[in-house]
């Protein structure tokens, strides 16, 4: 019998019991994310947490498993995104307005960005139950969009708890981990009918 692999959960059973995850057609997906030391931005209810290089070989071994990018199109755009994603659906979305706290542009939320996941499942033949990643720049918006999700009723969403870019180092970079230090395949390209439209 295939099992799906997380630390702290041995076999099938006791995986998919506490999980509500199913197993992907390809048959496992394996984790390197211990669920105890996910920082607590960046956790959700299901505890499916993978590494940027976890997910790429889960996808490769499983090119069905849905692949989504929740970050603003504009941050796409000019930091690039993972290769193969399936959707960009952002969680928020930046105005022309520029906040006196912050001096940064303004932020609002996508009121539709569940029905939009819903719209994914249905134009892919996609269940609520089937494995579905979710990425940002270094896993705290994703960690919001998956517990979205699993109020809605999904039961088998992974976050990258990395992301796209990763964590801070000393200097404020976004250097320490995440898809892309990890030298993984990513570029500028949207694929037909992967960019978000409103």
């Amino acid at each position: 019998m295939e099992q799906i692999t997380r630390r702290g959960f041995i076999g099938a059973g006791a995986a998919l019991a506490a999980t509500g995850a199913t197993k992907s057609r390809a048959g496992v997906i394996t984790t390197d994310i211990e669920a105890g030391a996910v920082k607590a931005s960046k956790t959700t209810p299901l505890e499916l947490y993978l590494s940027p290089k976890a997910a790429h070989q889960a996808l490769q071994q499983d090119a069905e498993i849905l692949f989504v990018d929740v970050r603003d199109p504009i941050e796409i755009m000019f930091v690039g995104h993972p290769a193969g994603l399936d959707k960009i659906i952002p969680l928020n979305v930046a105005t022309h307005h520029v906040s006196q706290e912050t001096g940064q542009y303004q932020m609002v939320q996508n009121p539709n960005i569940v029905q939009e996941f819903e719209t994914l499942l249905r134009d892919t033949g996609k269940s609520k139950a089937d494995p579905l990643f979710v990425t940002c720049r270094s896993g705290s918006r994703s960690a919001v969009v998956v517990r979205k999700l699993v109020q809605a009723g999904y039961t088998n969403v992974w976050n990258l708890t990395e992301g796209f870019e990763g964590d801070k180092n000393s200097q404020g970079a976004r250097a320490i981990n995440g898809w892309r230090n990890a030298g993984l395949p990513w570029g500028y390209w949207l694929a037909p009918g992967v960019a978000w439209s409103a």
